[in-house]
């Protein structure tokens, strides 16, 4: 592990708050097929949770990763995966 990793699971045991740790936070959405009832759910995620990160005023927003209509069951045809 690196050393900012061990210095924040320190913070963690010593009773910190994850919340409060400087942190730069990513996301994972998914759907698993791509009809529009899906779709707008994959939306609805995409922006409670970048919202909820850029909320934290410790955190830095880095991004989200969004699996769009693809199945959850193999690998293969997720190419960013």
């Amino acid at each position: 592990m690196t050393s900012a990793i061990l210095e924040r699971k320190k913070q963690l045991e010593a009773g910190k708050s994850i919340y409060t740790l400087p942190l730069r936070v990513c996301f994972y959405a998914r759907v698993s097929t791509d009809k529009d009832q899906q779709l707008n759910s994959l939306g609805s995620q995409c922006s409670y949770f970048e919202d909820f990160i850029k909320g934290q005023d410790s955190w830095q927003f880095a991004g989200g990763y969004i699996d769009e209509g693809i199945s959850g069951k193999c690998t293969l045809r997720r190419t960013n995966f």
